[in-house]
């Protein structure tokens, strides 16, 4: 009997030690900037990832739109609209795109309530962000460096990174130096990569060296199926990092022109699913141009919008445990 008393308890000791050893290895796996963050890290209403005007839109105002007059009139189209959040994209140099643009609206956006983020292109679509082009870890060193000098540069993102080839160069290890890269500089700087699929396997290659993870419903049609998709995401992560619902106001390569973009209401059905069941909405490719349906639907979701996730979306979701 005495035996059996000190087999029992040996037997819950050593359940008692596995699952503080399991908690404590989830805790490693919580990435140090997040600690004592907010977990809506790209605000409480959607952010909104531009679609570039064309000349002829009413925000352009030149050719040239790598003009300061019409990097004012971006700001100005999301400061108009209510947006506290935005996403600018890296492409080549002397492009509408480039790397000296972004510089160039992080000043003129310094000195207001707009936080930037940054898509860096990955393998899988050319890699032709320049100067940096493939070397990531370069990417988020300099992108470091600039966050320094503006408080407004809130985070950057490397697209695609579970696509195609892009899926090989992007291995636990070299996320995680491309993490670290950063946090040796300035570990404010948020580094959340775009994902299509966030399994366990995913969760545990990117915990610990990222701060988020940007997550895309790509059925333009119907969201049926997007509250259990960003549900079982969020189960798998276990709380080591956030998840932001990515949501498209365009079609995309997969759909095709004739399909158009996505009708008004499943766009606000995208939209209310991200804001309850993740902890913030990204949107992509979003006409900034006042007459545009989907702007009109987002406006709805921004502070003061008619929406009940107004200035509360990601607020719903159980956060990520910091």
């Amino acid at each position: 009997m005495k035996r059996t008393l000190i087999s029992i308890s040996g037997m819950i000791l050593c359940s008692f030690l596995a699952l503080t050893l399991g908690a404590q290895e989830r805790s490693r796996a919580t990435s140090p900037a997040q600690e004592g963050q907010n977990s809506h890290a790209m605000g409480s209403s959607p952010c909104a990832w531009w679609a570039t005007p064309a000349v002829g839109n009413p925000l352009v105002q030149k050719k040239d739109v790598n003009s300061d007059t019409d990097i004012g009139a971006i700001v100005n189209g999301l400061r108009s609209s209510g947006f506290t959040c935005g996403v600018f994209v890296i492409e080549s140099t002397g492009s509408r795109n480039s790397y000296s643009t972004f510089q160039k609206l992080l000043d003129a956006t310094k000195d207001t309530n707009i936080k930037l983020w940054v898509v860096i292109i990955p393998p899988s679509e050319g890699a032709d962000s320049l100067p940096y082009r493939s070397d990531y870890v370069a990417w988020s060193r300099a992108l470091a460096k600039l966050s320094l000098k503006y408080k407004n540069f809130r985070g950057f993102n490397i697209d695609d990174i579970d696509q195609d080839i892009s899926l090989k160069t992007f291995t636990r290890d070299y996320v995680c130096k491309i993490y670290r890269a950063k946090m040796a500089i300035n570990p404010r700087l948020l580094f959340v990569p775009t994902v299509y699929d966030l399994d366990r396997s995913v969760a545990d290659r990117l915990a610990g060296c990222v701060d988020g993870a940007w997550l895309w419903w790509v059925n333009l049609e119907k969201s049926t199926g997007l509250p259990s998709f960003l549900e079982n995401s969020r189960l798998a992560t276990e709380g080591r990092f956030p998840i932001y619902g990515g949501v498209y106001a365009h079609w995309t390569s997969w759909h095709g022109v004739k399909e158009g973009n996505p009708k008004p209401d499943v766009f606000q059905e995208f939209l209310e699913d991200s804001c309850k069941y993740s902890d913030g909405a990204i949107i992509w490719q979003l006409s900034l141009a006042p007459d545009d349906p989907l702007l009109t639907v987002t406006k709805t979701f921004l502070p003061g919008g008619s929406s009940p996730y107004a200035g509360k979306c990601g607020m719903n979701a159980s956060s990520a445990k910091r």
